[in-house]
């Protein structure tokens, strides 16, 4: 998965282990033909990868 991201310009991105679960569900949809609860999580990992790097930048500017 974060190969791919990457390939297509966006950050890694973890999914959390409280978040593993919907992963799981998500993947299985997805197999089975519905890529749209699997394409709303990870827009939102990756989303929230790069609110941490802005936060972590602004804390080395901060420094």
């Amino acid at each position: 998965m974060n190969l791919a991201l990457l390939q297509a310009g966006y950050p890694i991105t973890i999914i959390p282990p409280v978040l593993r679960g919907d992963y799981i569900d998500a993947l299985k949809a997805s197999n089975r033909g519905d890529d749209q609860h699997f394409i709303n999580l990870l827009s939102s990992m990756v989303c929230e990868s790069q609110r941490d790097y802005i936060r972590l930048l602004r804390n080395l500017g901060e420094g």
